[in-house]
């Protein structure tokens, strides 16, 4: 028997493909070393290696390359337009919110567009503008009211100060087609545009922009920038400055503090615990915006404006708009409290009116025209004596005493003590209330009289500046109070001169 060949046999059959020369074989392999070295000239990853791919490709790859270069085009121009249109759509509904802020705090000018438009100034760009400030008690739907508080700001964006002066709200002064009244009687026979033109005549200085606030508009600004640090002088506990209806924010601490929209308010209103009651409430009322200018400084709290604004236009009335109030803030920001001047237009108390004293008033408006600080030295003054007056003695300062203890005697124990020292006594009698709680030595203009009759009584002695609350023609007036204490007077040889 032979071998197993069935395998091999079932083979034989099949055709073997033809041997190549070597011609053949030789051009094979310059094709594919020629290949190669293409492919090594143009790198497979780069543009013209894909180009020379895609331009070697047939027509039909090539066309679909050519639809979506189209279709890449189209879709970026889509995105494009539509992310313009979202950004459109945003600025435009900025543009319409800010429009309906804006004409809800000036709605309350409607009714005396043109007599407010005519009292006021257009602002120039860049330069100073003048701002009246009126706190107003109105509530929702009331038409004639008076305005509690009477500031007048004076802003210099470019040198980056701000000058505030108060207007007692007593103070007497030419009301036009009124007469002669207290200054926030103006909003009740005119509104706005009254108090505007009267303030204008008043002060002599053109008025750009107003805007009236009332205590909700405060509060709810306050507690939209998160509080207002202040450095409380003195103790407030005053239930009438609470605007809360149950009363939680009577009592103010004294010391540095962050003072929420509620008791702010108290602090800013509080007037009835203090002697010289509207005096004392305007010198919170500006060391409130001094602490505020200092708070603007942080950049964090320029960008609350908008939510500030947006909390308090239903209770705000103004002509300005959000970039007017923009522009101010930044100036206050800039300012910082050390460029904040304020002052008060002092004056005398003659009932139911404060006198203005004419003097103050024209150095104040004077100081603002010349853009000096309230307390700078006017360069006028050169060449006077530099010689130093004499000190003043117990016969030169006369004094009136009144008893505000309600405890019979007082009176005449302390007007004995200080005409045994040689103090001329000008009279002796009762306050008109009974409500004090300390002793009072209350001066003019001069300190030094209120302190020297102080020197005679007992310590603790307070010394007030009168600032027209108070009517005496004396040099001094002595208000004996509960505090009094024979027993503590100081014992000192009496002058037998």
């Amino acid at each position: 028997m032979g071998r197993h060949t069935a395998g091999r046999g079932s083979d034989e059959g099949a055709k073997k493909p033809p041997r190549r020369g070597a011609a053949a074989q030789r051009g094979s392999l310059e094709r594919l070393t020629s290949d190669r070295a293409r492919r090594q000239a143009l790198r497979v990853d780069s543009p013209q290696a894909r180009h020379a791919s895609l331009e070697s490709a047939p027509p039909r790859l090539r066309a679909e390359r050519d639809r979506r270069r189209t279709r890449k085009k189209r879709t970026l121009l889509i995105v494009s337009l539509s992310v313009l249109a979202l950004l459109l759509v945003g600025a435009g509904g900025v543009w319409v919110y800010m429009k309906r802020i804006e004409s809800t705090m000036q709605q309350g000018m409607a009714v005396q567009q043109k007599e407010i438009d005519a009292q006021l100034t257009a602002a120039t760009p860049t330069e100073p503008f003048n701002v009246l400030l009126l706190g107003t008690d109105g509530r929702k739907g009331e038409t004639s009211y008076r305005s509690d508080t009477v500031m007048l700001a004076h802003i210099d964006p470019v040198a980056k100060k701000v000058w505030i002066v108060s207007i007692p709200r007593d103070t007497k002064v030419a009301i036009p087609g009124h007469g002669q009244d207290k200054i926030n009687a103006a909003h009740t026979y005119g509104g706005a545009a009254l108090t505007i033109q009267t303030v204008k005549e008043f002060t002599g200085l053109p008025i750009n922009y107003y805007m009236e606030v009332n205590f909700e508009a405060f509060q709810k600004a306050v507690d939209a920038l998160g509080g207002v640090w202040v450095d409380v002088p003195v103790a407030i506990n005053d239930s009438e400055a609470d605007g809360t209806t149950n009363k939680t924010a009577s009592k103010v601490a004294a010391g540095y503090q962050l003072l929420d929209g509620a008791h702010a308010l108290t602090f800013v209103r509080a007037r009835h615990q203090f002697v010289d009651q509207d005096f004392a409430r305007m010198r919170n009322q500006q060391l409130f915006l001094k602490a505020l200018a200092d708070q603007m400084t942080k950049a964090q709290n320029i960008s609350k404006i908008p939510s500030i604004v947006s909390a308090v236009a239903p209770y705000v009335t103004t002509n300005m708009s959000l970039v007017d109030m923009v522009k101010t803030a930044q100036a206050l920001k800039s300012a910082g409290s050390q460029n904040v001047y304020t002052a008060t237009v002092t004056g005398s108390w003659s009932s139911p009116y404060i006198i203005p004293d004419l003097t103050v008033l024209n150095k104040l408006m004077g100081d603002i025209k010349a853009g000096r600080s309230f307390d700078s030295t006017s360069t006028s003054t050169a060449g006077a004596s530099t010689t130093a007056a004499p000190a003043k003695q117990p016969a030169d300062v006369s004094v009136t005493v009144l008893n505000g203890a309600g405890i019979a005697g007082v009176a005449g124990q302390a007007s004995a003590i200080l005409r045994a020292q040689g103090f001329p006594i000008a009279s002796v009698g009762n306050a008109s209330q009974n409500v004090y709680t300390q002793t009072l030595v209350i001066y003019k203009t001069d300190s030094s009289l209120a302190a020297l009759v102080a020197s005679y009584l007992q310590p603790g002695t307070k010394l007030v500046e009168s600032r027209g609350m108070y009517t005496f023609s004396s040099d001094v007036l002595v208000v004996v109070g509960k505090d009094w204490n024979l027993s503590k007077v100081p014992t000192v040889p009496v002058n037998t001169n």
